[in-house]
This record gives C-alpha cells, structure tokens and sequence, in this order.
C-alpha cells in the first residue's frame, strides 16, 4: 500500500483527500491560465504534460477513494 493510500484511508483520510485534490486543482488551474495567455511551442508542451499530470494525479485519488 502506498503512502498516498494510508492517508486517504486513514481516519482523516476524507479531509486529507478533499486538501489534497484543492492543491492539485489550484496547481491545474495555475498551469491552464499560462496556456491560456499563450507561450512559445516548447513551453507550451511542457505546460501541457504539467496539465496532464495533475489531472491523471486527480484520477488517482478518486479511483484509490472507490477502491475503498
């Protein structure tokens, strides 16, 4: 079991997970605005894989949370 998975099924485990997907939802959208406001090709694929990152790192959580 990974870490990630002790704590969201921990007794906090509800509270952890809420903070958690507010991080990386704040991080998601920080990254989106820079897409939106436009940048060179290469930034822009490095932004694009950050984007992509954060949302397979949200659907982590919420299959570890239906696996519960």
């Amino acid at each position: 079991m990974t870490n990630l998975e002790q704590l969201l099924q921990s007794d906090s485990g509800q509270e952890q997970k809420e903070a958690i997907i507010l991080k990386f939802k704040q991080a998601q959208s920080a990254v989106k605005r820079q897409l939106d406001l436009g940048c060179t090709p290469h930034e822009y694929q490095l932004l694009l894989k950050q984007h992509e990152a954060y949302q397979a790192a949200l659907a982590v959580i919420e299959t570890v949370e239906c696996n519960k």
